[in-house]
């Protein structure tokens, strides 16, 4: 499966009026969805009561994997299952129950009111893969932001991110991942980071998870004017999501990272969102991200917040 994004831009439409419009569009769109939201769709029983939303994408002599709504892909013991309503549909995979071969995606696309550093709107693209095979997980995460005001040229800032989790027994699992990115905001050039972590999974099941992952991540930040600083650091992230409602969702995650020779050089990043499904494809959310920089560049603010409103599409 290939998938191709193409990112036209002229400089014709690169005033602040345009990209409130798109802003305002995208939000009266995603409100839209969300009340179109809650239409049925297939659903699984388990013997505790618990509905979950979703279609069937595989079921073995042993479990079931169900892609929810609002968590994705969830892996169910068969013995826990009452019944299943899948609108019809049919998938089965004749395989054991050790294998766990998935393959799932998301390209999303929201506007964003900016405050702290900068105050102005922009568009940002998303585009996200997720591969299990066996006791292995790779994902890879493509971040994309083309930033417009009144009078100034378009600014571009970007991020690629890569990781695989290892599982190694009872909820513990191996994280190394890597990434290259660039922040205008922050006068950040580009940022190249390699980190390595043990992560355990507190809990998972269909009414959410809970996971978190402790580490060590080098960092190399090379800025507009104050040179590279490189850096080893503590790393410490998290991730949340809880279902609400029986069809939206819930997330949280955050990542901190200090420096191992300096306490005082950290930063800390956190993204809270809410998800409602329209189908079992297309969902709109709205989010917050916030962040903070104890020692920035110099006229720079320490924290930056960012207010999402978009739809986003998965398979």
């Amino acid at each position: 499966m290939m998938l191709s994004v193409v990112i036209r831009y002229s400089p014709r439409i690169n005033t602040k009026r345009t990209m409130m419009n798109i802003t305002k569009f995208l939000y009266v769109l995603g409100v839209t969805f969300s009340i179109a939201g809650f239409a049925h769709g297939g659903q699984i029983v388990l013997n505790n009561g618990d509905t979950v939303k979703g279609t069937l994408v595989v079921k073995t002599e042993r479990h079931v994997v169900w892609k929810s709504d609002s968590f994705g892909g969830l892996n169910i013991p068969l013995s826990q299952v009452a019944s299943i309503d899948n609108s019809g549909a049919e998938a089965t995979l004749p395989s054991t129950a050790d294998d766990k071969i998935s393959l799932t995606g998301n390209v999303g696309l929201s506007g964003s009111y900016l405050a702290g550093n900068q105050e102005r709107e922009n568009l940002e693209l998303d585009v996200g893969f997720s591969f299990q095979d066996g006791k292995a997980r790779h994902t890879a995460k493509l971040n994309f932001e083309a930033i417009g005001q009144d009078n100034e040229p378009t600014e571009y800032d970007y991020g690629i991110t890569y990781g695989v989790d290892w599982s190694i027994s009872n909820g513990w699992y191996w994280n190394n991942n890597a990434s290259f990115s660039a922040d205008d905001k922050r006068q950040i050039d580009q940022s190249i980071s390699l980190g390595s972590h043990m992560g355990y999974q507190l809990w998972e099941n269909d009414k959410g998870s809970l996971s978190s992952n402790v580490g060590l991540k080098w960092i190399s930040d090379k800025s507009f004017y104050s040179g590279t600083d490189e850096r080893l650091a503590w790393a410490w992230s998290s991730d949340y999501q809880k279902l609400l409602f029986s069809r939206a969702s819930l997330s949280y995650s955050h990542q901190l990272n200090v420096s191992t020779e300096d306490t005082k050089n950290r930063q800390l990043s956190a993204d809270i969102g809410l998800s409602i499904p329209v189908t079992d494809k297309l969902d709109t959310k709205i989010s917050l991200d916030w962040s903070y920089d104890n020692q920035p560049e110099e006229g720079l603010e320490q924290i930056d917040s960012k207010v999402n409103f978009g739809i986003n599409y998965k398979w």
